[in-house]
């Protein structure tokens, strides 16, 4: 096991709505954002290796009608299934604070000598969460040598980023962030 970076994922305004209602001049500059969480992982070893991640976060968590999740490795976004609460391996739910702490499971291969993007983010296919403009999730991802894989060990090149995009009623507003994140280990080379 080991940790990779943290997260936030949003889907609302630039400025809070109190904020531009109260004055109004300033909602010119209260674009709606999209934000999701990029992470890169090429596997540099000679075998196809199953890795799990599981990404922690406070309640509400993952919510799957909420959450848009893919797993790119050929140039075609392919599906990612999410697992919760006890399924497919060790799950936590503890309790405290403002909510409880969710932890929710994707587990997929990565070919040997290969690189694949995993993409978590608000899911703007959902009409309701565009409209309310009001989604904001964080937390933080760790990475396992799932217990289907054949080998037990591997090397890993990992880069974490969120890029995000602006948008608007008007074309000229679009606009587009990304930026990387540290990661825990301090490089990016894992082993595992």
């Amino acid at each position: 096991m080991a940790f990779i970076s943290t997260f936030e994922l949003l889907l609302k305004p630039q400025l809070p709505k109190e904020l531009t209602d109260a004055k109004p001049e300033l909602s010119p500059l209260a674009r709606k954002v999209i934000q999701g969480y990029f992470l890169t992982i090429a596997n540099v070893t000679n075998e196809l290796v199953s890795l799990s991640l599981v990404v922690t976060t406070r309640t509400p968590g993952l919510e799957r009608d909420k959450i848009f999740t893919v797993l790119d490795t050929t140039g075609v976004n392919g599906p990612v299934s999410l697992h919760t609460a006890g399924v497919d391996g060790p799950t936590t739910s503890v309790f405290g604070g403002k909510g409880e702490i969710q932890k929710s499971r994707f587990t997929f291969p990565v070919n040997a000598n290969d690189t694949g993007l995993f993409i978590l983010q608000p899911d703007a296919r959902n009409e309701q969460l565009v409209k309310e403009a009001n989604f904001e999730l964080r937390g933080y991802v760790e990475i396992y040598i799932s217990s289907v894989s054949t080998p037990k060990t591997a090397q890993l090149l990992i880069t974490a980023e969120h890029r995000g995009t602006f948008f608007g009623a008007e074309k000229a507003e679009l606009g587009e962030i990304a930026y990387a994140l540290p990661l825990a280990n301090g490089k990016a080379l894992f082993d595992l």
